[in-house]
């Protein structure tokens, strides 16, 4: 039987705890042009949300996907103001417009916004970065946020 073998951190990546969790990104989002639309606050959101991805031990379950075995992340005030440090406790505004350029770009999609239950919102990756730029480009009402959607329902009428 074979044995599985574990990546060994280098000291320029980790400080070693056992509990690090990674998050790749590889270079073909690097260098892709939805990437470089991102301003570099929306590329730090990004990665921790990678990284908010991986280090979730239990996965929030959703209406979709009950038993939560479908692997999506949350990002909730505690997680973008104390523990990344990514946007002032005070700015919350600056944190979902980030999340809504995420979502713009193909980037994240919102499975569950938590605006009217008071609960968390979920998300999932996606891979429409892929088609950025092109006809067959397009984020579905589905896929975004409540306020992405009042947006949406005012530029429409």
């Amino acid at each position: 039987m074979a044995t599985k073998k574990h990546y060994i951190k280098k000291s320029f990546e980790s400080t070693g705890k056992s509990s690090d969790t990674s998050a790749n990104i590889y270079e073909s989002m690097l260098v892709s042009e939805a990437w470089h639309t991102l301003t570099p606050s929306q590329q730090r959101l990004y990665i921790c949300c990678k990284a908010q991805y991986y280090a979730e031990k239990q996965k929030p379950a959703t209406e979709e996907n009950p038993n939560g075995s479908i692997l999506y992340f949350t990002m909730n005030r505690y997680k973008w103001s104390t523990k990344y440090q990514l946007y002032k406790d005070n700015n919350r505004a600056a944190f979902y417009r980030d999340m809504e350029a995420l979502i713009e770009k193909g980037f994240v999609r919102c499975v569950e916004s938590g605006r009217n239950t008071r609960t968390k919102s979920i998300y999932a990756f996606s891979d429409k970065w892929h088609q950025f730029g092109t006809e067959a480009f397009a984020v579905f009402p589905n896929e975004m946020t409540s306020s992405m959607l009042k947006k949406l329902c005012e530029k429409e009428a």
